[in-house]
C-alpha cells in the first residue's frame, strides 16, 4: 500500500523504480566498483592481474595492521556527492540507504568473515556537536541490523581533537591521528547498583559515609573478530590507529569497511608509475 501511494524513487537520480531496491540499476552501477577489480587489501580499484596477498601497486609497500578491506566504490562523482550530502543529513537517511547497497553488493565478502562486533571510528566531542551526525556510526548501526551482529559504537573514543584528513599529506595523516584513540571503560550499571543499595543500607546501620563509586572495566575483546567501519578511507592512517588500540585489548582479527575509497594526487601519480614498470617487466 505504501509502494502504491509513495512509490519508491532512487535517492540519485529521483526516477520511479519498478523494485523496492536501495538505488536504481544505472545509478547502482555509478556508486560501485566492479566484483574483481578491487584490491583487497586496500580497497583501491585495481585490474584483476594486480590482485594479489601483497596488494595492489598503491598498497604493497604500505604496512596496515588491519588485514581486509571491504568497500563499495571510489571516492568521486556519484559516490562521493552521496557521502558529502550525508554530512549535512540529520536523518541519516542517505548513510542507511548506502550501507543498503553495500551489503546487497559485497555479500560474499562479508560471509567470507565472521564477525564477532561492528566498532565505528569515533569522532571527536566537539565536531560531533557542532555536525550533529557521523556517518560511520550510521554504517555501523545499519551493518549490525542486516547481518545481525552486535555494535559497539562508543566502545573506542577519541580523545584529542585532529585536523581534517583531506588536507594533510600521507605522512602528516599519520602523526595527526597519531595515540588519538582509546578504549572507553564501560560501567557494570546492575552490579553497581546493587552494591550502592547495600552500601547505603550498611551505611544507614553503621553511621558511615557509603561509598558510591561506579566500577568501571574494559570490555573483554579476547579472540573476537572486529569489523571496523568508516565513511572514507584514503591513506588508512585513521584506522591503522584504532586497530592499534582494539590489538593491545586482544582482538584476533580486523577487517575495514567504508563507502568509499579515496586517492591523493601523489599516490595516483605513483601507482601509474609502478603499474607502468609492471607492464614493462
Amino acid at each position: 500500500m505504501l509502494d502504491l501511494f509513495f512509490p519508491p524513487v532512487c535517492p540519485l537520480c529521483n526516477e520511479l523504480m519498478k523494485s523496492n531496491e536501495p538505488f536504481c540499476e544505472t545509478c547502482a552501477a555509478k556508486l560501485t566498483t566492479p566484483e574483481g577489480m578491487f584490491c583487497k587489501r586496500c580497497g583501491g580499484k585495481c585490474k584483476p592481474y594486480h590482485r594479489n596477498t601483497l596488494g595492489c601497486s598503491r598498497c604493497r609497500t604500505l604496512t596496515f595492521r588491519f588485514h581486509r578491506v571491504i568497500v563499495l566504490g571510489e571516492y568521486e562523482a556519484e559516490l562521493r556527492e552521496l557521502i558529502l550530502r550525508m554530512k549535512t543529513d540529520q536523518s541519516g537517511f542517505l548513510a542507511r540507504t548506502v550501507t543498503q547497497l553495500l551489503v546487497r553488493q559485497r555479500i560474499k565478502e562479508f560471509h567470507e568473515i565472521q564477525i564477532d562486533l561492528i566498532i565505528p571510528v569515533p569522532m571527536y566531542w566537539f565536531r560531533r556537536w557542532t555536525r550533529g551526525v557521523n556517518s560511520p556510526d550510521i554504517l555501523a548501526e545499519e551493518l549490525g541490523r542486516i547481518l545481525n551482529v552486535p555494535v559497539a559504537p562508543k566502545l573506542v573514543q577519541r580523545i584529542r581533537p585532529t585536523e581534517v584528513q583531506y588536507l594533510l599529506s600521507a605522512h602528516h595523516r599519520a602523526s595527526n591521528v597519531a595515540n588519538a584513540f582509546a578504549l572507553k571503560k564501560q560501567n557494570n550499571w546492575l552490579n553497581n547498583r546493587l552494591k550502592n543499595g547495600l552500601s547505603y543500607l550498611l551505611s544507614s546501620w553503621l553511621r558511615v559515609e557509603p561509598n558510591t563509586k561506579e566500577k568501571q572495566y574494559y570490555p573483554d575483546l579476547t579472540g573476537k573478530n572486529i569489523l571496523l567501519v568508516d565513511d572514507i578511507f584514503t591513506t588508512g592512517s585513521t584506522c591503522n590507529e584504532v586497530a592499534k588500540v582494539l590489538y593491545q585489548a586482544g582482538v584476533r582479527g580486523i577487517t575495514v569497511c567504508t563507502f568509499a575509497r579515496a586517492v591523493g594526487f601523489y599516490a595516483q601519480r605513483r601507482a601509474n608509475l609502478l603499474e607502468n614498470l609492471d607492464k614493462k617487466n
